[in-house]
């Protein structure tokens, strides 16, 4: 606001100088005429001079206001870049190549401020295991995955991967053991074998066309004229809700990591489009410990475990069979609730 204040000032005051410096040449010019000190070609030239002097202070004006708008942007880029991390690391940290899997929850709390959100979770995940969440909205269970890929760290409790807490581990290996599939998947305004590819930055043609096939839409995309050169639009805007959850899908087979996050991967689409995403993810939870978050059964059904949450609390955790869910026979699993 402040900013453009200033330019609208500038501006102004340009103009002014303008208007009244043609005004004050007029004036003497003409009454140096009129007195025979100057002649009316004289004026004239005097006057057209005048003109080309103008064009670069208007330039200058025009300069000055776009570095102020220059300058306020780096000040809210450097802004930015100097907020502290939300996790730090600390010095100490060990790397992390590829994870087994093996997930513990202890006692873990967590609240935002004064509010909280998840209350004394205890259980433990054996490598492999396909997870379902379930629960009512707000319920906590997409508060769950955030710490379990360090977006935030727990008020209370540890979170353990391969019997190591999260926090020991670097940062940047730690998330790249997850690949996430979003209820609203993020899409890139770019093509869509850029988007598909942003899972991993070497990957090659033959690796985004392997991806785009196991996820169910190498077809689709085989009928656009530009193939995988098509752009997708602001997040995805020229495509269906399905065609961009799919793409989504691609990017996790891509990146294949050992631990996968879905979040409501099917509540925004139909039925056909809901068994052809269903088809691509037993594909994809294959040899990966799995957490799916989901309302819809026929997106859980598949799993060997459900985890139920209330109000931050661990109300059950037991086979899908016992939950009610018809799925495969469960792998072993070693669970405590609290």
């Amino acid at each position: 606001m402040r900013i453009a204040l200033v330019e609208g000032g500038f501006d102004l005051l340009v103009g002014l100088t303008i208007a009244l410096g043609t005004a004050a040449v007029l004036v003497i010019g003409v009454r140096h005429v009129q007195a025979g000190v100057l002649s009316l070609g004289s004026l004239l030239l005097v006057i057209g001079y005048l003109a080309q002097l103008y064009k670069p202070l208007e330039t200058i004006s025009r300069q000055v206001t776009k570095l102020q708008s220059y300058i306020a942007s780096a000040e809210r880029a450097c802004a930015l870049l100097d907020n502290p991390a939300d996790v730090p690391q600390l010095p100490s940290c060990r790397p992390l190549r590829r994870a087994a899997g093996r997930i513990a929850f202890e006692h873990v709390s967590f609240a935002y401020g004064a509010e909280r959100v998840l209350d004394d979770l205890s259980f433990n995940i054996a490598p492999g295991t396909a997870v379902g969440i379930v629960g009512r909205t707000g319920a906590g269970k997409t508060t769950m995955m955030n710490l379990l890929a360090r977006f935030y760290d727990p008020t209370r409790g540890r979170i353990l991967l391969d019997g190591t807490d999260l926090r020991e581990y670097r940062v940047a290996d730690l998330r790249s053991q997850f690949a996430l599939v979003l209820q609203e998947p993020v899409l890139f305004s770019t093509t869509i074998g850029e988007n598909i590819a942003y899972a991993r930055s070497d990957a090659t043609e033959e690796d985004i066309v392997a991806a785009a096939k196991a996820a169910n839409v190498y077809d689709f995309i085989a009928r656009l004229p530009e193939r995988y050169d098509t752009p997708v639009g602001e997040r995805g805007l020229t495509l269906s809700g399905g065609e961009r959850q799919r793409i989504s899908l691609a990017r996790a087979f891509l990146k294949n990591a050992p631990i996968l996050i879905l979040d409501e991967p099917t509540s925004a689409v139909d039925a056909g489009t809901e068994a052809a995403i269903i088809e691509s993810l037993d594909r994809l939870i294959a040899g990966r410990t799995n957490f799916i978050i989901a309302h819809r059964p026929s997106t859980i059904a598949h799993c060997d475990l459900i985890i139920h949450i209330e109000g931050g609390r661990l109300i059950g955790i037991g086979p899908a069979a016992a939950a009610g869910f018809a799925g495969p026979t469960p792998v072993s699993v070693r669970a405590s609730a609290h």
